[in-house]
């Protein structure tokens, strides 16, 4: 296995574990138990738990990023248009909110606590947010919605509170059609404040 493996195979660990068990669960031993690996491993290529904590905050922007990118690639060759970016964005809620995806959720918002109060890892969610924050900005830009700076952080924010307010309950809070009403609106605000 080579150590990019080895690495990907720590932080997949780490966040199963920080999905099921929060992060008093986490430990370098837990790691190396849940990833198969002999014991140290994990202490090898973390020596401290901000950069366990760091390995596994990368590793879930880069599967979210995964994500978007197959959306992305799901909707090339079509005409863009705000129903079908809403739709779509819907669709990825509802896949991040899904059973196989429990455990990434629940992770998320235990890495963004614990960074909350570690100004290093707070350091690294702060760069992978601004990321994230350019490509929304620069799809809402190709889908011509106006002022997409302004309203890209609300977007980010609104989709982080939706799927913050479902970390708590095994059924939907609320439905597609409630979640599409609430991004078009959304999307119609740059033209509002324009106004």
């Amino acid at each position: 296995m080579s150590t990019s493996d080895r690495k990907t195979l720590i932080a997949d660990s780490a966040i199963a574990l920080l999905g099921e068990l929060g992060a008093r669960g986490l430990t370098h031993r837990a790691v190396d138990a849940r990833a198969g690996l002999a014991l140290g491993s994990t202490s090898f290529y973390c020596r401290s738990r901000i950069e366990l904590l760091s390995l596994a905050l990368n590793r879930h922007a880069a599967l979210d990023l995964a994500d978007l990118e197959a959306d992305a690639a799901r909707w090339a060759g079509t005409q863009p248009s705000r129903d079908t970016f809403v739709d779509g964005l819907v669709a990825r809620i509802g896949d991040w909110l899904s059973p196989d995806k429990r455990h990434r959720l629940v992770a998320r918002f235990e890495l963004f606590l614990i960074a909350s109060r570690e100004p290093e890892l707070a350091k690294v969610v702060e760069g992978l947010r601004a990321r994230f924050l350019n490509g929304t900005t620069a799809a809402l830009r190709i889908l011509q919605v106006p002022q997409a700076e302004v309203v890209a952080p609300v977007l980010m924010m609104t989709v982080d509170a939706m799927l913050f307010g479902q970390v708590g309950h095994q059924a939907p809070v609320f439905d597609a059609l409630q979640c599409r009403c609430v991004l078009s609106h959304i999307l119609r605000m740059g033209s509002t404040a324009q106004a």
